[in-house]
């Protein structure tokens, strides 16, 4: 049988040590965010475009589970305006993706461009 201290030893080194690397940077959350695709339909008997609808994925690429993220489209314009808007969603496990989507208002204007410009993981 193991002595009462040495087992309290163990544990103590073991929750020193996670720590230690959670505080290193070893256990956070890694991910990436890619645009699979977007659309924006143009209405004739309106003359003018609707909202732009960003296909995405976001894949876990570390060790550990991605509990939130948050991520930012910029939309450009062919009259050279920017519109911008983000989404978030939960729950990503090591090595897996889901896919989603978001809508962004360009205020009747055609989109040419879409872009990610800020990606945000965390776990807790």
């Amino acid at each position: 049988m193991a002595k009462p201290w040495k087992v309290l030893s163990l544990l103590v080194v073991g929750i020193v040590l996670f720590g230690l690397l959670g505080g290193c940077g070893l256990l956070t959350a890694k991910g990436r965010c890619d645009i699979t695709n977007w659309e924006q339909n143009y209405y004739t008997s309106l003359d003018e475009y609707g909202l732009v609808k960003i296909y995405y994925k976001v894949t876990n690429t570390g060790a550990i589970d991605i509990d939130y993220y948050k991520v930012w489209f910029e939309v450009q314009c062919r009259d050279g305006s920017t519109f911008q808007e983000w989404t978030n969603g939960v729950g990503v496990s090591p090595g897996t993706y889901v896919s989603d989507y978001t809508y962004i208002n360009t205020a009747d204007k055609e989109a040419v461009k879409v872009t990610t410009t800020k990606f945000e993981v965390s776990s807790y």
